[in-house]
């Protein structure tokens, strides 16, 4: 589904728009003039799909990256078979998530808890994925033909997560993860790591980047005056609250 110039949604879960299997994310593709990328991974069973469209978009010499914006394993599950079917993929993740996924550490991305919740089914398994590098806050990834991708660290929701602020033609775009959402919403969940004080900074400071479209993790989307929806959760936090939950 082509969003933007740069932009495809090319996996979307029951959360979303049944593009894919049903426990996945929304995963987008970016494409630039000297490689690709893909924002998260969804958790697994579409892996072939998401491989076929970032090896043809990076084309035959192309860079292949893929960009998790944090462990959970609706966003990260597929990374270990990308991995697999993508020559040169580079995995990146935000610390300590990146451990985490690396290890296949089920209670540190919190599967326990979401099968517990009935979010995924018993028999759904993670894969351990060796090959996640970390990512630091403010890196840069460069797809060429001014397309570039710079790495935000937002924890509260999850420890290590990231969103990923594209600058490109179509203006500034933001894909939040499961940080922020459309009508300013968040994901507050009861897990080792959803942090309140570290979330409430990392929503005000996402308020301040001016941003054109809005691309979350699960939900409706925001093609137009994006930050309207940051700016949103912003003040509510300056009333001392916090943004209503999607979940």
């Amino acid at each position: 589904m082509r969003l933007t110039q740069h932009i495809d949604l090319v996996g979307s879960g029951a959360a979303g728009f049944d593009l894919t299997d049903p426990l996945d994310c929304h995963v987008y593709l970016v494409r630039g003039t000297r490689g690709a990328a893909l924002i998260d991974a969804g958790a697994g069973a579409s892996a072939g799909v998401l491989a076929r469209r970032l090896t043809t978009a990076a084309g035959p010499t192309g860079e292949r990256h893929l960009l998790l914006t944090h462990g959970h394993a609706d966003h990260s599950g597929g990374a270990a078979e990308l991995a697999r079917l993508v020559p040169g993929l580079s995995v990146r993740a935000g610390s300590p998530a990146d451990r985490w996924i690396a290890r296949g550490e089920e209670e540190k991305i919190s599967l326990d808890r979401g099968k517990a919740s009935g979010a995924y089914p018993e028999e759904y398994t993670f894969t351990a994925c060796p090959q996640v590098r970390p990512i630091a806050d403010a890196e840069r990834i460069d797809l060429g033909g001014g397309v570039v991708l710079t790495a935000l660290a937002t924890p509260g929701h999850a420890d290590g997560h990231t969103c990923y602020l594209l600058e490109a033609s179509e203006g500034r775009v933001l894909f939040s993860g499961d940080c922020v959402f459309t009508g300013g919403r968040i994901s507050l969940q009861n897990l080792h790591d959803t942090r309140v004080p570290e979330y409430a900074a990392s929503l005000a400071r996402l308020a301040d980047l001016d941003v054109d479209v809005l691309l979350p993790g699960h939900h409706e989307i925001s093609l137009a005056r994006g930050g309207r929806h940051l700016v949103a959760a912003r003040d509510v936090l300056d009333r001392g609250l916090l943004p209503g939950s999607t979940t």
